[in-house]
């Protein structure tokens, strides 16, 4: 098997941790800022009933993405491990059967993601012709939820080797291939909601295919399935799987509690979360990209031993995090009327927007520790503590803040609910963080008894390590 990647357990782990995160931003940034273009067309039409629909038929696919994003940690997680302990073979053999499962998950979830579309649109408040619209955009992009997975998984695991900048690149280009077809196949050939769908569905193919090409490839690291060895590598896939899966699944379920509480007040209001919506992952892929960088440099010095290195990842992280949210903030806030003009907001759509820009942005400073401390927690074979972050989150603070921010201050109020339960589970996730691995570095065990998050619990799949071992992630 070729190895041409990096080795993240020597050398600087900011340095490290800042390329993985800035070439993944670069990517997400392609892919989100195409997502922003298509509400920017969509906006041209004059018709808030289509920015409505596409902000309602894109919570539900938040779902979809959130499985996806669940599966491909699992199977990052092991194979940089793997690697980090030096077993190449085992690796390829992780990949393999990791996207296999990826396959096996999605499939059916896709088939009754379709058959429920209106259904589940429709509990979040859509309603009428927007209700329609939506569900129409839902099927078409939600038919290659399957694709999604696999191209999820891709590029994880390129940068689980060391090849960020291929799964930055895989990433780009996808970006463009959208960008280029939805002006022509929204305004050239009049395909309206339609066109902005096919594209994002061709930009899925194009993501998948090219990181397996370079998998397979560069790497070789896809290998024939092990029959044998098929049972195993399942349940230490889902034992991480699983736990992500919850802890993704919460930030959908709150966001499509908002969206209910946000359609309260009009569809004006909802196209303006829309608005919100796709100008959140462009402002702030650099965090997103975080999420996905501090994984394979702690699962790689987690595999090879390093655990000095793994406290050193997490602190290396915070900083990151200041030193990219304080200058966004400050770009958004002085661009707020610019952006309300841009995307032909009015009235209260403008203000909430305005609201966003001026007093939400800075919030994402405690919530980008959070996106730090839980990939941190899954590198240590704890995913469970990243699904109760997740849950505290989302469920516990965030629900019932959103529902009292709505009640007491309308629009403005679900905003500044969903903020304020991301400010507390950051700050939470994060001290937890910073202690287990603090632990870890001082070779205490991390395996708590009065913890569901341990290692007597099989589904979370840990195992002790002791300082100066190697642990083969198996």
């Amino acid at each position: 098997m070729a190895t041409h990647g990096v080795r993240y357990t020597e050398g600087s782990i900011l340095g490290h941790v800042s390329t993985l995160s800035i070439t993944s931003a670069i990517g997400l940034f392609a892919i989100f800022a195409v997502d922003l273009v298509d509400v920017f067309f969509i906006a041209m039409l004059g018709q808030p009933e289509l920015a409505a629909a596409v902000g309602y038929a894109g919570t539900g696919l938040f779902f979809g993405a959130a499985i996806c994003i669940g599966l491909s940690i699992a199977t990052s997680t092991v194979v940089a491990q793997a690697m980090g302990a030096g077993q190449e073979q085992e690796a390829g053999r992780l990949a393999t059967h990791g996207l296999l499962f990826s396959l096996a998950l999605t499939l059916p979830l896709t088939l009754l993601a379709l058959w429920f579309a209106p259904d589940l649109l429709a509990l979040m408040g859509a309603s009428g012709e927007t209700l329609q619209l939506a569900t129409h955009y839902f099927r078409i992009v939600g038919a290659a939820l399957p694709i999604m997975g696999l191209g999820m998984a891709g590029t994880s695991l390129l940068r689980a080797v060391g090849e960020a900048r291929l799964s930055m690149w895989a990433t780009i280009i996808a970006g463009l291939v959208n960008a280029v077809l939805d002006p022509i196949l929204i305004f050239g050939f009049g395909l309206d909601l339609t066109g902005a769908a096919i594209a994002s569905v061709l930009s899925r193919f194009t993501v998948a295919g090219m990181a397996l090409y370079y998998i397979i490839k560069r790497h070789q690291l896809i290998q024939r399935p092990a029959p044998s060895k098929l049972g195993h590598d399942a349940r230490q896939l889902g034992s991480i799987a699983v736990p992500s899966l919850i802890t993704n699944l919460a930030g959908p379920i709150g966001a499509a509690y908002a969206t209910t509480q946000m359609s309260r007040f009009g569809t004006d209001a909802v196209a303006a979360a829309a608005v919100i919506g796709r100008i959140t992952p462009v402002a702030f892929a650099g965090l997103y990209g975080l999420s996905g960088a501090v994984g394979p440099v702690a699962s790689q010095n987690v595999g090879a031993g390093q655990t000095q290195r793994v406290s050193q990842t997490l602190k290396a992280s915070a900083l990151f995090v200041t030193l990219y949210v304080i200058p966004v903030a400050i770009v958004l806030f002085l661009a707020r009327h610019f952006l309300v003009e841009v995307f032909v907001l009015q009235a209260e759509a403008a203000e909430l927007l305005q609201f966003y820009c001026s007093f939400i942005v800075i919030t994402y400073w405690l919530y980008g520790l959070q996106l730090a401390a839980n990939p941190l927690f899954t590198a240590l074979r704890h995913p469970g503590y990243a699904t109760i972050s997740n849950l505290f989150r989302d469920l516990c603070l965030g629900i019932p803040f959103i529902h009292l921010g709505s009640n007491w201050f309308g629009a403005p109020g679900v905003l500044g609910g969903q903020a304020l339960g991301n400010m507390i589970a950051g700050i939470v996730a994060f001290s937890v963080a910073l202690w287990l691995s603090s632990r870890l570095e001082r070779g205490l065990s991390i395996s708590l008894p009065f913890s569901f998050c341990n290692g007597k619990q099989r589904w979370n799949f840990y195992r002790s390590l002791a300082p100066g071992v190697q642990h083969r992630g198996h």
